[in-house]
């Protein structure tokens, strides 16, 4: 997004949203994957304890338990009408909302970029939220958009894997990222060396060279575009509607992509800011602009609005109301520290992981082989150079402890289950030949 720093997309509705909002710049998923992240911030807990680790497939995922609160039945309860349009992938934790079918409007494709459901899916939700702005219910309102893109960029690197002669050249692709090439794959735990082994799509942009990277990066950038297009649709109507002057809004993502982040085109695994660190904005009636640089997760977004609302907190949750940093009534990090977890994207291979962030350190450990990395953000902020050896390290590991103990969260005794072929070729994205893990059955 432009109004988080990036000069190669177009993303003028949201620069707008955070021009005239609150940017937080320090924003973590609890989990850089679909299900578990969104059965987490809407129910303001972990994944390990919604019992929501994976997408399912072979790693079977329970339904959030009816004895966890979640977002929908608490505004439900307190008297709004909460509204659900678009995707869902939520494992019961839109359980009080009032969900509205997710279907398809033909879109028209641009250029070379394919358009899939996900895209199609997006235009059905803007025009069914526009709909109900129209006619809004006397009673107040939480309505959720729930957009699918850039997602469509996973089509994209299915339908251009390996090395591509047919792309048309351009003068105008976006560079790769500073922290594009790995010196030393050996040094990385192993459930980060064997991504393309675990991940089919990483293993599709095997042989691409850096202008394939570069395409990848220009269709990510196209379909960033058109997300953007649909909510600044979704704005207008809000703006026009009977509700326009007096409505909170929140915009944040499940997760974020690698972004040719060490050769990487997916997210899986991996715990580095690519993925974890998310955009969230918040804008409304009486906010004043500004920039919000502590550390917060997604799991305060429940705890935010309830606040804002004024309906009673839920008792026991980590994350904590945002609205003091909003109305800036308090200028301090809103956390220490902030975790993100992994246990597995499909049960096709298990790497449980743990990060921790601090101000300044990321610490990241993996259930496999006891793999750790350990980075200074100031200095080093494309996590390029981990350093097991700084005095810092053991601090970290003690607070990640504490925490796994204040939290219950049994991630010392998972136990991680690969094959061991998808171990068997030597380190590197760039050396893997044929399918991935999910693509054997």
């Amino acid at each position: 997004m432009g109004a988080f720093g990036n000069r190669h997309v177009h993303t003028p509705n949201l620069d707008r949203l955070a021009e005239n909002g609150v940017r937080f710049s320090g924003c973590y998923t609890p989990c850089p994957l679909c299900q578990p992240a969104r059965a987490s911030f809407w129910t303001g807990r972990f994944p390990h304890e919604t019992g929501v680790l994976s997408n399912g497939l072979k790693d079977p995922v329970p339904l959030v338990p009816v004895t966890m609160p979640t977002l929908g039945e608490l505004f439900t309860e307190a008297g709004y009408d909460a509204v659900h349009f678009g995707k869902t992938h939520d494992a019961g934790s839109l359980r009080g909302f009032r969900v509205f079918s997710e279907e398809e409007y033909p879109v028209d494709a641009v250029g070379t970029w394919p358009v899939n459901g996900e895209t199609c899916r997006d235009r059905y939700t803007t025009e069914h939220v526009i709909a109900y702005l129209r006619d809004l219910p006397s009673n107040p309102f939480l309505a959720v958009a729930d957009l699918n893109n850039p997602h469509n960029i996973c089509q994209y690197v299915g339908e251009f894997a390996g090395h591509h002669n047919d792309l048309p050249d351009s003068d105008n692709l976006p560079p790769l990222p500073e922290n594009f090439c790995v010196s030393n794959f050996d040094a990385l735990p192993l459930p980060v060396q064997y991504i393309c082994c675990s991940h089919n799509r990483q293993a599709q942009a095997a042989g691409w060279k850096e202008i394939d990277y570069r395409h990848y990066l220009a269709a990510y950038y196209h379909y960033v575009r058109r997300v953007d297009t649909e909510i600044g649709r979704i704005l207008d109507a809000l703006n026009q509607s009977t509700a326009g002057q007096d409505t909170l809004v929140l915009f944040f993502s499940d997760h974020g992509d690698s972004m040719g982040g060490r050769g990487l085109v997916t997210k899986q695994v991996s715990l580095y800011e690519e993925t974890t660190n998310v955009p969230l904005i918040i804008n409304g009636p009486g906010i004043s602009a500004h920039t919000e640089d502590g550390l917060c997760s997604l799991l305060d977004v429940l705890p935010t609005l309830l606040d804002v609302a004024g309906i009673q907190a839920v008792p026991g949750l980590w994350g904590k109301s945002l609205w003091p940093w909003v109305s800036g009534q308090r200028s301090d990090s809103p956390h220490d520290y902030v975790v993100s977890e992994w246990f597995t994207e499909w049960g096709f291979t298990v790497e449980p992981g743990r990060m921790l962030r601090t101000a300044y350190w990321k610490y990241i450990r993996y259930r496999e082989d006891d793999g750790e990395e350990f980075y200074d953000l100031m200095n080093d902020p494309g996590e390029t150079c981990s350093q097991l050896q700084h005095p810092k390290l053991f601090e970290h590991r003690q607070l990640l402890d504490k925490h796994l103990t204040a939290t219950a969260d049994s991630f010392m005794m998972l136990q991680p289950k690969v094959d061991p072929r998808w171990r068997s070729h030597p380190p590197g994205y760039h050396n893997h030949q044929g399918a991935a893990a999910p693509m054997v059955l």
